[in-house]
């Protein structure tokens, strides 16, 4: 009987430490990329079983304005996997302004609505930069 009771703890525990280690190792995904290296980020993407493009999804866990970032990108049919792979060290720096960003209330609203006009050239700070994305790779439409 104590035998198996301590099994089971030991089991508990081992599955707890996992779980702090998980949450310890995705911390690199809910802040800035400017405050974690490459290789602290890379480290925490392969646990999450996960690439660099796809930090700029939503997923559970994401920080807010690197899903606000993410939207935008696809608003403006930025190519995720091109855009990463071409601009990585501008998108560190993308994702500092998106953090910093004095303009997120027009910016969700225009995410929102799905508004197809130049509105994001006129507030967000990093419209140059996903206007040369979108010209480097242009994403694939849904319908194709």
């Amino acid at each position: 009987m104590l035998n198996r009771l301590s099994r089971r703890l030991a089991r508990r525990y081992r599955r707890a430490e996992v779980a702090l280690a998980r949450w310890n190792t995705a911390k690199p995904l809910r802040r800035r990329l400017s405050r974690s290296s490459d290789r602290e980020l890379d480290r925490a993407l392969r646990v999450a079983r996960m690439r660099r493009a796809d930090l700029f999804t939503a997923f559970k866990g994401n920080a807010r304005h690197r899903k606000r970032l993410a939207a935008m990108m696809a608003h403006l049919g930025v190519d995720r996997a091109t855009a990463v792979e071409a601009f990585w060290p501008q998108l560190r720096e993308a994702d500092s302004l998106c953090a910093d960003c004095p303009n997120v209330r027009r910016c969700t609203r225009l995410l929102k609505w799905g508004l197809r006009d130049d509105a994001a050239r006129v507030f967000c700070p990093n419209a140059a930069l996903l206007d040369d994305m979108a010209r480097v790779g242009r994403s694939p439409s849904p319908a194709s």
